[in-house]
């Protein structure tokens, strides 16, 4: 089996000191060198999905070492690995993306394969009993078998949540990783979804969807018996948050924001249905996760702060985060995966500044060895730090976000960069996008607007039915906070987003042209009655949401097309740069060409760069490479430095 030595990739970083103009979108177009890691359960092995000469493979290695050995790779491009666990010691358990076309539009369902630690004896982890009633099934072909526990104690099976016809619903199967014997310990029973196991791979919790569609349900069973008990009924939008995390007993720990504009930790008693007074919460952020111990009990938990804020409240687990801190200062550090006894680590390690990096840690010698940067040309390139700025917007409502200033300390053109979700949110910590656009030169703006997640439920909300409209005043809010930055050149401003930040640049570029000199839509959406009506189509739950968070394709239509770029094509009279790959299965191509189409009939400066095997996330290396290449190329001939 051939081997790689993959601390040459790293090494290339070590001849480059400054980014020279003609190299920019080259040092910065590669995908990421590992995407996902783990260690095995005894700490003797690592594996990871690693990106090599454009390819997504599963790699092993000895323990912190370099040298890795190739062992899945898969034969259609369009087939896209995502992770990688152990089974056991000597099995592993390989998830990939599946692409699955219908009517016209492209889904993604995932696929996960388990095979030895050599490559060997590999097999798909699925009920194959599903398959037999009806192979033609659409819900069966476009419906993911997905791995709900592991079994920690159990070396040869796993448990899946799979679609069975037989129940007309979701139901748990006990799945051999050898040979693909399966036997089915949870009936679907129609509406029941959503399973979540204890340790053992019993039930515990699942979702059922109430018949008038407007609500879900959350259920508890206490292990050992038959009986599920409802225990909170919720709006599919809109509600309060309750998601349940840990089980103690008859006790469950949830993430909840009842009574609270914040979610925080509470104990709910699946007896009394009362909610405990917040055991753990963060004023001012919400508690976005919780760390679970080998025994899944309950030590920890993630704020959303500027860098994500991981509070340990065991001091056994305080005093684990403090010695990697300190073998690895000056970083914020996570622990990714850890061995059996605990004396082998591997951590994930970021900057506001720097590449991720990947760390191993051997407790026996309290020893920190670097493993691998996510983009090892970018280890040498000096990069600048993003500032958080906060300011508030025009109707009141405080605001948080980044200014990215390049080098130097002369006045430099402005990149409005809005993320994309809208349910997402900007961080402090490095972002190589950002580090592209200020290594040309170019300040860079991040705002978190109305709408992004991790700065309470009111926060979140008040984006709901505002595409366009108070979200978007949100984002030009932070244009006119920062143009009094002296360093800061609003004059000379493009607006640059993806996904729904390409939608912020589409709008800017009807609403707000006057502001600015370009506009860069990447897999945006031009057309919001179009993309809600394919969206939606024959999947109830997700038109209810919908709905709620953007507005009825039907009953909306006015207010939907009044910020669709679509119909204020003659109003754009600035450069724009539209960027989709046609194999992108979130925003649909058409989003794009149709738009372009339409300007270039009427001669308006409009520019559409195709990508034939490009996905929503561009994680084919050539396609980067050449939306990197293109916007660096745009952003260069209409703003002026």
């Amino acid at each position: 089996m051939r081997k790689f030595c993959l601390w040459i990739l790293v090494c290339l970083s070590c001849v480059v000191a400054k980014v020279d103009a003609a190299e920019v979108a080259d040092l910065f177009s590669d995908l990421p060198l590992v995407k996902d890691a783990s260690v095995s359960p005894d700490g003797a092995h690592m594996a990871g999905v690693f990106t090599v000469d454009g390819k997504v493979v599963v790699m092993t290695s000895a323990f912190g070492a370099k040298e890795t050995t190739p062992i899945v790779s898969l034969k259609n491009p369009a087939d896209r690995i995502e992770s990688v666990d152990w089974a056991n010691n000597k099995r592993l358990l390989v998830t990939a993306s599946i692409p699955q076309a219908t009517s016209g539009s492209v889904y993604r369902i995932l696929v996960t394969y388990a095979v030895d630690i050599d490559g060997s004896n590999m097999l798909i982890i699925e009920n194959k009993s599903a398959y037999k009633k009806n192979e033609a099934s659409w819900i069966r072909r476009y419906t993911s078998d997905s791995i709900v526990n592991t079994l920690a104690d159990d070396d040869e099976h796993v448990i899946i949540s799979s679609y069975d016809e037989r129940d007309n619903g979701y139901a748990l199967f006990k799945v051999n990783i050898y040979n693909s014997s399966f036997e089915k310990v949870e009936s679907g029973a129609g509406d029941r979804y959503g399973f979540v196991t204890n340790r053992a791979g019993q039930a515990v919790f699942s979702l059922t969807q109430d018949k008038n569609d407007n609500f879900f349900a959350i259920h508890f069973k206490k292990p050992g018996t038959n009986e599920w008990k409802e225990i909170k009924k919720l709006k599919l939008a809109g509600d309060v948050q309750f998601r349940p995390v840990a089980i103690d007993g008859d006790n469950l720990f949830v993430i909840t924001d009842v009574n609270s504009d914040y979610t925080y930790i509470a104990r709910f008693d699946t007896k009394t249905g009362e909610i405990s007074a917040p055991l753990y919460q963060e004023p001012g952020y919400d508690i976005s996760t919780v760390l679970l111990d080998e025994n899944e009990q309950l030590v920890g938990y993630f704020s959303e702060r500027d860098f994500e804020k991981k509070v340990y409240i065991s001091d056994a687990h305080k005093a684990r985060a403090a010695k990697i801190d300190a073998l690895l200062k000056g970083r914020e550090n996570y622990i990714t995966s850890i061995s059996t006894d605990l004396s082998k680590v591997l951590i994930y390690s970021v900057t506001d500044h720097s590449p991720v990096r990947f760390y191993t840690i051997d407790f026996t010698t309290n020893k920190a060895g670097f493993w691998f940067s996510q983009y090892p040309k970018l280890e040498k390139v000096a990069m600048t730090s993003p500032q958080p700025i906060a300011f508030n917007s025009r109707d009141g409502k405080p605001l948080k976000g980044y200014l990215t200033l390049p080098a130097g300390d002369g006045k430099a053109p402005l990149i409005v960069f809005p993320h994309g979700g809208p349910t997402s949110r900007d961080y402090q910590e490095f972002n190589p996008w950002v580090q592209f656009l200020s290594s040309m030169g170019y300040a860079v703006l991040q705002v978190n607007f109305r709408g992004s997640e991790g700065f309470g439920t009111s926060h979140e909300t008040a984006g709901y039915r505002q595409w366009g409209r108070l979200m978007q005043d949100d984002v030009m809010d932070g244009f006119n906070f920062v143009a009094s930055n002296p360093r800061v050149d609003v004059n000379n401003a493009c607006v640059v987003g993806a996904s729904y930040g390409g939608y912020v640049a589409l709008v800017a570029a009807f609403r707000d042209t006057e502001k600015f000199k370009c506009f860069v839509s990447i897999s945006g959406i031009s057309d919001l009655v179009t993309m809600i009506r394919q969206d939606v189509s024959g999947f109830e739950p997700r038109r209810i949401a919908t709905t709620a968070r953007i507005g009825d394709y039907e009953k909306d239509q006015e207010m939907l097309n009044s910020v669709s770029a679509i119909n204020h094509i003659d109003k754009m009279k600035k450069p724009l740069l539209l960027v989709h790959g046609l194999k992108d299965t979130q925003v649909n191509y058409h989003q794009s060409t149709d738009l372009f189409e339409k300007m270039e009939a009427k001669d308006l400066p409009v520019q559409y760069v195709e990508l034939k095997d490009g996905t929503h996330y561009f994680d084919e290396a050539e396609d980067r490479k050449l939306l990197f290449t293109e916007l660096e190329a745009f952003l260069k001939k209409h703003l002026s430095k």
